[in-house]
């Protein structure tokens, strides 16, 4: 089962705080890329993003609504205990805190992907940043908050064919146990996966991340 909906409109913010939680997206998957690749996890999908990267797969403008009984009848239905929580960009929904709570409440260790543009709450056990060039002009193109960049454990870059390693420079002294990781944009995946590998040959610190998800057909 999977939760969707149409596109909706607002006069107002989109993520105004009601009694039902406002989801794009919810499923069990295995985790497709990342430290916790191949592990069986519950995907829960926040709508709505502050960004605007051209090659996004995610129809995230679009929601249901479930009420606390139904989200917390996914979660006791699920056997895993590790939930990953994603967008659009997670971080700046108001159902968030809510939905932390929750899953905390019935043990999910919990994983979130985010851009970086929002502070983290103490709450996520373990952060995937990945920063993008593509922010409104809001902030400046791969923008970190202050906030988030202590508190993320896993750096993932989209390679495009515009990507320029050398922004990989401001993690020349992050810690021993953080990973690096660079992920081909699927549209040109043969292209610029070549392009990090030719990078990775001079910079073992970093690693190939691919979205085995897509290779073998799963959400």
């Amino acid at each position: 089962m999977r939760v969707g909906g149409p596109v909706l409109t607002f006069e107002t913010d989109p993520c105004v705080l009601s009694k039902d939680f406002q989801i794009n997206d919810i499923f069990w998957t295995l985790q497709g890329e990342g430290v916790h690749s191949g592990q069986r996890a519950l995907f829960i999908r926040l709508p709505f993003c502050n960004y605007d990267c051209p090659w996004c797969d995610t129809e995230y403008n679009s929601f249901k609504k479930l009420t606390e009984p139904e989200l917390v009848h996914w979660l006791k239905q699920e056997p895993a205990r590790l939930a990953v929580i994603t967008g659009g960009e997670p971080l700046v929904h108001k159902d968030l805190p809510r939905l932390l709570k929750l899953l905390k409440e019935h043990n999910f260790y919990v994983t979130c992907e985010t851009n970086g543009s929002a502070p983290v709450p103490a709450d996520i056990d373990f952060v995937t940043c990945s920063p993008k060039a593509f922010t409104k002009g809001k902030f400046e193109p791969y923008y970190v908050h202050p906030d988030a960049y202590p508190k993320t454990k896993q750096w993932k870059y989209v390679v495009d064919d515009n990507f320029d390693f050398g922004l990989l420079e401001r993690h020349a002294k992050d810690p021993q146990d953080i990973i690096h990781a660079l992920s081909p944009e699927f549209g040109k995946m043969k292209k610029n996966t070549q392009r990090i590998l030719e990078f990775i040959k001079l910079n073992p610190q970093w690693r190939l991340s691919l979205q085995t998800h897509k290779w073998i057909d799963i959400p």
